[in-house]
């Protein structure tokens, strides 16, 4: 099966079989190093990736499902001023993943901060519209619940969830500023 994606920011048209998983897909075709992938489908989470900027087990993803993607592994992400502000947050809280998620875990905040700080309804919305207030007003209130599920992709317990909580949270503050001094 051919199919067309983009992986790393380099346009692809790669022939593997449809229900070959992703992992093995970055690993043998692609020649990416950074993907862990030693539970083959068991979703232990070490094989995280961004597919279309949403957190993805790469073991269970098949080639078919990748068609026109976006694929963003951690190899390239490290090198967007994304990064900056989830490292910084590391920093901040005297907290990081072991070197067996570091990477996952990264890529799961990173989804989450992209969901949270996803700008393109509010553009859409006047300035000063009573919407775009309660917009705001509700982004404020970060869903607990629905982070700790997106977190819980990543099964290693060398952090507990209060720690990655405020990961979050910190990593947040960080994008937000970023966005207010753009606008």
């Amino acid at each position: 099966m051919k199919i067309e994606c983009t992986i790393d920011g380099k346009a692809l048209s790669l022939s593997v079989n449809s229900n070959k998983p992703l992992s093995l897909i970055l690993m043998e075709d692609v020649g990416n190093r950074t993907i862990i992938s030693h539970c083959r489908g068991n979703a232990c989470g070490n094989c995280i990736v961004l597919i279309n900027d949403e957190a993805e087990l790469s073991c269970i993803i098949p080639a078919f499902r990748l068609r026109e993607a976006n694929i963003k592994t951690f190899e390239s992400y490290q090198k967007t001023r994304q990064y900056r502000d989830i490292e910084r947050a590391y920093q901040s809280t005297g907290n990081t993943p072991c070197p067996n998620c570091y990477a996952s875990k990264t890529l799961i905040i990173e989804s989450i901060l992209q969901e949270l700080t996803n700008s393109t309804r509010l553009k859409a919305l006047g300035r000063n519209s009573p919407q775009l207030r309660d917009e705001k007003q509700s982004e404020e209130k970060l869903d607990k619940k629905a982070i700790i599920q997106e977190l819980s992709l990543n099964t290693c317990q060398c952090m507990d969830m209060s720690e990655m909580l405020q990961i979050v949270e910190i990593a947040l503050t960080y994008r937000r500023r970023k966005r207010v001094r753009r606008n």
